[in-house]
């Protein structure tokens, strides 16, 4: 989701005259989790506020308290270095300096509320920015670092300042996006890098998620990311991405992304740190969710059940209307935008599927493709011959991850087929294709019932399971 410029980004581009002025807080300054922000909710449920260090006190107020209303476990919020690292000149003499209030106040909140952070680290600033030829200072921010000590210093600074109130950091919103960061994809490993490596120096409990993709329907901008640096995986804590899909297709996005992760050694939770649905009908994009607020509604709670048993930690929910077009709807909360001090809020019916969700959501597993058996079961089953060729759907059901195993699938004629299940995590689910032979094919061409009985059969001649092979 685009974002728009905030005011705070003044505090590294305006006049000295201006900053000369601003008061300092000490930056060894440190706050201590409440009572009620260690009780917070530990449920499948947060929010993408939209919150802006600069924005209103009173309106920060207000979104922090329809967060605790719903039932949220998480508040997602922006948090950018440029509102807190300043640099300028006064009368000749530079000056530098460290503005805390505003972010301050994030900190505040939480403790006041009970609801936890997940900030969106962004925001580089200009006096430590690589751009590219001709981007102006206004848009530096964009900018990966091009001193990454200095930034892994800032970062690290702010993890320290938090730690206990902000523990959870996204880096950068929507890396894979020109219009959100001006860099490549080596150059946001670099940043990662030294972000994670500054958060938990500062913060060893502290959580770092990679930035949320945009783009969702292929993954070349994460590969070049986790190719360009072998050490990130051990770095990232939390995978996310931002989802707006049909409601047929999210739950198997979720899976792919899932496995994705996982696959490539990234062994944290997946979050959906931006999730949403219009609720102007003129914007509704899936054919059976239309018809403004209560279709909006119907969305919700016919995705988030599906998200979450598909294999998502958390779903951050759009919080309040945003921008133009479908942004300016998506949220379950009527507001005005940009925020302004004391804001009219009206909850739509989306709300009220959010709380219930925040309250007893319960997972809803994706189902297997077709023509897919999973193992291990107590009962047959069967699996439909697809192209030539079956598909096993092995599960972990351990505690721990399921080492790599052999089996043997045995048919009814003698024959049988080496198979090897690849290791899986925990919870986790692995399909393996099988192609049958013109034997195997033959015989099922010829049987009666038009299927054949097969049965898996591990090294140790215990079975596994079994299935009837079908065309």
């Amino acid at each position: 989701m685009r974002r728009r410029k905030t005011r705070a980004l003044c505090a590294g581009l305006c006049s000295a005259a201006v900053l000369a002025v601003l008061p300092t807080l000490a930056s060894g300054a440190t706050f201590e989790a409440t009572p009620d922000l260690i009780a917070a909710p530990a449920n499948n449920v947060g929010v993408h506020s939209m919150l802006y260090q600069d924005t209103p006190y009173s309106a920060k107020k207000e979104m922090f308290a329809q967060a605790k209303a719903v039932g949220a476990s998480y508040i997602r919020l922006d948090l950018g270095l440029t509102s807190i690292f300043t640099r300028g000149e006064y009368r000749g003499h530079p000056f530098y300096q460290k503005n805390w209030a505003q972010t301050d106040q994030y900190a505040e909140l939480a403790n006041r509320y009970g609801v936890k952070i997940l900030a969106n680290l962004f925001a580089t600033p200009w006096f430590i920015a690589d751009c590219p030829a001709g981007t102006s200072r206004e848009d530096a921010y964009h900018c990966p670092p091009s001193d990454l000590v200095r930034y892994k210093e800032m970062v690290a600074e702010v993890s320290a300042r938090y730690a206990g109130v902000i523990d959870a950091f996204e880096i950068i919103n929507e890396p894979d996006t020109a219009r959100a960061f001006y860099g490549n994809a080596l150059q946001y490993a670099r940043t990662l890098a030294a972000a994670a490596d500054g958060i938990h120096g500062a913060n060893p409990q502290a959580r770092v998620a990679i930035g949320g993709v945009a783009r969702t329907s292929d993954t070349q901008f994460t590969d070049a990311v986790l190719a360009a640096d072998p050490s990130l995986p051990a770095k990232i804590d939390i995978s996310t991405i931002h989802l707006r899909t049909s409601a047929r297709a999210a739950a198997t996005l979720v899976d792919r992304w899932r496995k994705y992760f996982t696959a490539h050694g990234i062994d944290g939770p997946l979050w959906l740190t931006e999730f949403g649905y219009p609720a102007e009908t003129v914007f509704q994009f899936d054919a059976k969710f239309r018809g403004g607020e209560s279709a909006q509604a119907a969305f919700l709670e016919a995705t988030m059940p599906g998200i979450v048993g598909a294999g998502a930690e958390m779903i951050f929910v759009t919080q309040r209307e945003w921008g133009s077009g479908a942004f300016a709807s998506e949220g379950i909360l009527s507001t005005a935008d940009p925020l302004p001090a004391n804001p009219a809020v009206r909850r739509k019916p989306a709300f009220d599927v959010v709380r219930s969700a925040a309250a007893s959501l319960v997972p809803v597993a994706l189902p297997a493709p077709p023509g897919t058996v999973s193992f291990p079961y107590s009962k047959n089953r069967s699996a439909k011959v697809v192209r030539k060729a079956i598909t096993l759907n092995f599960a972990c059901v351990s505690a721990g991850i399921c080492s790599s195993k052999q089996f043997r699938l045995k048919l009814t004629n003698g024959s049988a087929y080496r198979v090897v299940s690849p290791a899986i995590p925990a919870g986790g689910t692995a399909a393996l294709k099988l192609t049958l032979t013109k034997v195997s094919l033959r015989l099922l061409a010829r049987a009666n019932a038009k299927s054949i009985v097969a049965r898996l059969i591990d090294t140790k001649s215990v079975g596994a399971g079994s299935i009837r092979i079908r065309e």
